[in-house]
């Protein structure tokens, strides 16, 4: 799955970074509760050097899980008004149709379902193996998003246990040096850096942790109701019936350059035809020959003609 930037994306990750900053402004509740003044800020710069990488480590976790939260819904993956076109379309055969909902809607089912309308001609068995490629595609691209959660879980206790580390030198470099019964302050600050980067460290991880085991279960259920929609709309499509029909960017672009060829206030297909549809014959069907539905106007015809007698398409037949 492709992740692209967009303002609404960039706007998520500004709003993730104002409410951590904005936090490190707030008071510590629990030093509030004790009788002290300090912020979160305070106990920042008393945690030393690593928790710069702490903070980096929350603000991007906090982001992801914001994201994954707004955008793996089974509204956004199959929103409902796609749902409905994609139904009438496939209900009337208009298969074409069918394809410029997906492709004028990008969603998790338009990703998925676009690639097998467009080889609808190709028969029910290649269908359901593009249906599956193209599902693992979008379940293995959010669970590489949701595997940075875990990741965060992972390294931010290892920051804390380095900010552990640094504080215990700094510790005994004090008491090394001597006067810290007349000094204890040094071996003070010391241990609170410390205590804060090991809190800290736990603090990031266990959301992170929360985060990834939730998502990944949300996921799982989303993909399959996605998939269970796709499955419900492609229940009733004769593939036997349409072998061989072409659908998708390359019959769009002939429908394209048909519409600028005769732009009246006709439209349609029918005014890109040197005669008006109506006024054209439409030839009888030979004995035996099996009735398919037009990819373009849904009309009935004969399996194998090279055009569409009603609305002067070209057709191709395996």
């Amino acid at each position: 799955m492709k992740h692209k930037l967009n303002l609404g994306s960039n706007i998520r990750w500004i709003a993730t970074g104002a409410v951590a900053a904005l936090a490190l402004t707030l008071p510590d509740a629990a030093w509030a509760a004790a009788g002290g003044s300090k912020t979160l800020m305070d106990h920042f710069k008393e945690g030393g050097i690593v928790m710069i990488p702490l903070l980096i480590c929350s603000i991007l976790m906090l982001g992801i899980i914001l994201e994954l939260a707004y955008k793996v819904r089974v509204s956004k993956c199959a929103p409902a008004p796609v749902v409905e076109q994609l139904h009438r379309a496939v209900a009337d055969g208009n298969y074409q149709e069918a394809w410029r909902v997906c492709n004028n809607n990008p969603c998790v089912l338009s990703s998925i379902l676009k690639p097998a309308v467009q080889r609808v001609g190709r028969g029910k068995e290649v269908v359901q193996t593009i249906l599956e490629e193209h599902a693992m595609k979008e379940a293995i691209g959010w669970r590489s998003r949701i595997g940075y959660l875990s990741m965060m879980g992972v390294i931010a206790p290892m920051f804390g246990l380095m900010g552990t580390t640094t504080g215990m030198i700094k510790a005994f470099s004090a008491i090394a040096a001597g006067g810290v019964l007349s000094d204890p302050t040094r071996l003070s600050l010391a241990i609170s850096e410390c205590l804060v980067a090991t809190a800290t460290g736990l603090f990031v991880a266990v959301p992170g942790f929360v985060g990834f085991y939730f998502f990944r279960n949300r996921i799982q259920s989303t993909m399959v109701s996605v998939e269970d929609v796709i499955n419900r709309l492609l229940d009733d499509v004769p593939f036997e019936q349409l072998q061989g029909i072409k659908v998708g960017a390359q019959l769009e672009a002939e429908l394209g350059a048909g519409d600028a060829a005769a732009p009246d206030a006709a439209g349609g297909w029918a005014a890109a035809a040197p005669a008006a549809a109506d006024a054209m014959p439409t030839p009888a069907p030979a004995a035996g020959a099996v009735m398919v539905p037009c990819p373009n106007c849904s009309a009935q015809i004969p399996q194998g003609i090279p055009n569409c007698p009603h609305c002067k398409a070209q057709l191709e037949w395996a």
